[in-house]
């Protein structure tokens, strides 16, 4: 099974939306990874199963571009859903991720666009409600709490309940704290 065949929504139009969900900084911080790492653990032994791999990616903030898909689909084929990989062995797949992604600024208008489409009106916001809705309605797996704490990072028009996704994008990017 490949890339494809295990995250077929990608290829419409979604990961652009893919990218966007990425709630975490782009860094190659160990910290940060194992941390992620242990969310995806299921079992506490320090290994992650295959069929959860492509959400922690995601996690991480990889977006998936056509380098990313091949070394993607080379693991896939090798592996069965119901197999496990071992932090350590993650760790080395997710230094080759980051050697394959784009630059930032790429990365940057890429999001900018996809946001600047949901935004009709072109000034930087956002409805938090209409951004939920577009989120959940694409597949992405966020709790409500986890929604909350990302908008809660972003500058916000609490008059209209609207968030500045410039701000939302720096934070993606790992370009703010």
């Amino acid at each position: 099974m490949n890339y494809e065949n295990r995250n077929e929504t990608l290829d419409e139009g979604e990961e652009e939306m893919n990218t966007m969900q990425q709630g975490q900084p782009q860094q190659n911080d160990e910290n940060f990874v194992y941390e992620i790492c242990q969310l995806f653990d299921k079992d506490n032994d320090e290994h992650i199963y295959v069929k959860d791999f492509l959400d922690l990616i995601k996690a991480l903030g990889i977006g998936i571009n056509d380098e990313i898909k091949v070394i993607l689909n080379d693991f896939l084929e090798k592996t069965k859903e119901e197999d496990k990989i071992s932090f350590e062995e993650f760790f080395g797949l997710y230094d080759l991720l980051n050697q394959h992604r784009k630059p930032k600024e790429e990365e940057e208008q890429e999001l900018l666009q996809a946001f600047s489409f949901f935004d009709g009106k072109n000034r930087g916001f956002i409805g938090t409600s209409y951004f939920k809705k577009v989120i959940t309605r694409l597949g992405d797996k966020i709790s409500e709490e986890d929604f909350n704490n990302l908008i809660q990072q972003v500058i916000m028009d609490n008059t209209n309940k609207k968030f500045d996704y410039r701000d939302l994008i720096q934070i993606i990017l790992g370009l703010k704290k």
